[in-house]
């Protein structure tokens, strides 16, 4: 925590506070957090500004497209900081000002030190010896994203699971224990939380045999004996739940609302190797501490049947499921962020074998997690000095990075997809627009605009027929770039595949 602490006081605070409220509030925490500024500082949830990350335009009102549960878990802290704020002249009073980024970042290292002591008992509880969990928690703490994602990136949900999840497993085991079975409403409350952050992670009932082994049977009996605690758990979960169609209802009006209009899974085409492996997020490669894990399952079918076959299926459904979101390796970030969400659940097999190793092989493994340790912190110190890229690498950028210190590498991957070698002198974003084709685009125009049911931006995408030689253009009128320099366009697009089958469409640029 220590170590955690220092590098968001030296990393993320510093710099003014609209430093500080870009670095926290960007990508997917611009749809967190403005749950709490639409309801607590704007007022005008349900009518806001358009932002094409998370804001939804419906016929009824606009809808936030995320979950709420984010917000929940920021919500005390947002409330400490705005107070401050409001208490100070200077401060901006948007929700935006130093003292709510600051204790939203004190909230993030409350959630993981909580994390870290649910899931330091839930260990104990399983039999595992003090000095495996010492080094259990150095390899979480240091040789995984979790350090990232509280440090660094407080306003992601990945901390707030981490937390809740390992509460809801230690709630789970004390009640495998013999606890009483009013913990079962605080197991169900629990349970909807977890759901309301990503609903997904709903998935981490399937966790529930690993914690109980051969208890497994006996814990179900005992708890369907307890039919009134068990129905007081399940409106404690439903209560829970019911904050979200709230939402959704004083947004647009309607009990239900999907905000993920032109995203989803394909199923029949998960990029399971690339997200376990893969040089662009792959979970082995960037966090290889957590092979320990995978090797601990393998370890479980000699000694804990019921265990390993739970974990087994733990691993192969989850990892299908995140491997068949449309954007598989989930935007940019360091390393395959959405595991964080599943630590709690992916260290019992490997504290299981670090707890049965031998002297020798004890030795080993203690060497081996030091060495992903450092690699790692190396790794995501390479990331945010931009010689790793944020978005898209590949085997070729991996191996021109691997373990390079020199200033010459900063800033040398230039585009998403650029081959080598790469762009040695670094380049400065001049000009920069994102256009949805909702509203009036500065640079952006031509013909094609038209409306179409399923639009990833809302309800207009550009159609590209048979007579339609040429589409959008590209404008930028003159004094606006500099002279004297080369440039570089890098265009990208969400495309909609109307036909099924579809895959011969490219996109030309001529400059």
């Amino acid at each position: 925590m220590v170590v955690t602490i220092t590098i968001s006081v030296r990393g993320l605070w510093v710099g003014n506070e609209k430093d500080m409220a870009r670095a926290i509030v960007r990508s997917d925490v611009k749809g967190y957090y403005g749950y709490l500024q639409a309801l607590f500082i704007r007022n005008d949830l349900g009518n806001e500004p358009y932002q094409w990350e998370y804001v939804r335009r419906t016929p009824t009102g606009t809808l936030n497209k995320y979950f709420c549960g984010t917000a929940m878990m920021m919500a005390p802290w947002f409330a400490i900081g705005h107070d401050i704020a409001l208490g100070d002249p200077k401060a901006a009073h948007d929700g935006l000002s130093i003292h709510e980024m600051r204790a939203i970042s004190i909230g993030a290292w409350f959630y993981l030190f909580i994390g870290l002591l649910a899931l330091r008992k839930l260990l104990l509880g399983s039999g595992v010896r003090e000095g495996v969990l010492v080094w259990l928690l150095i390899a979480l703490g240091f040789g995984t994203q979790v350090i990232q994602y509280t440090a660094l990136q407080p306003g992601w949900s990945h901390v707030y699971s981490f937390c809740v999840i390992s509460l809801f497993l230690l709630v789970v085991q004390r009640l495998i224990s013999g606890g009483r079975a009013r913990w079962l409403i605080v197991a169900g409350a629990l349970l909807a939380l977890i759901i309301l952050i990503r609903p997904v992670n709903g998935l981490v009932l399937l966790a529930i045999p690993v914690i109980a082994g051969a208890d497994l049977v006996p814990f179900m009996k005992r708890i369907l004996s307890h039919k009134v605690m068990l129905l007081t758990a399940a409106l404690a979960g439903l209560t829970v739940l019911s904050i979200q169609p709230l939402l959704w209802h004083a947004q647009i009006g309607k009990w239900f609302a999907y905000g993920y209009a032109g995203e989803g899974f394909h199923w029949d085409r998960p990029e399971v190797l690339k997200v376990l492996v893969g040089f662009r997020r792959g979970l082995f490669l960037w966090t290889p501490v957590l092979s320990l894990s995978a090797v601990g399952t393998l370890w479980l079918f000699r000694k804990d049947r019921i265990r390993a076959w739970s974990m087994a299926l733990y691993w192969g459904i989850n990892v299908y499921v995140i491997s068949a979101w449309w954007i598989w390796y989930y935007g940019s970030g360091f390393g395959s962020r959405v595991f964080v969400d599943h630590y709690p659940v992916l260290v019992v097999p490997m504290a299981m074998l670090l707890n049965d190793l031998g002297n020798r092989w004890w030795i080993a493994t203690r060497i081996f997690i030091v060495l992903c340790c450092a690699l790692l912190l190396f790794q995501m110190w390479q990331y945010h000095v931009f010689i790793l890229h944020h978005e898209s690498m590949d085997r070729e950028k991996y191996a021109y990075t691997f373990l390079r210190w020199d200033d010459r590498y900063r800033g040398a991957l230039a585009g998403n997809y650029q081959s080598p070698p790469f762009n040695p002198k670094g380049m400065d974003v001049v000009l920069e627009e994102s256009c949805d084709f909702e509203h009036t685009c500065t640079h952006w125009s031509g013909a094609g605009i038209e409306r179409i049911a399923g639009a990833f931006s809302g309800s207009h995408a550009v159609v590209f027929t048979k007579g339609l030689d040429y589409g959008l253009g590209f404008s930028v009128p003159a004094g606006v770039l500099p002279s004297g320099h080369a440039l570089y366009m890098e265009v990208g697009l969400q495309r909609l595949e109307r036909t099924r089958g579809l895959r011969n469409l490219c996109w030309l640029l001529r400059t």
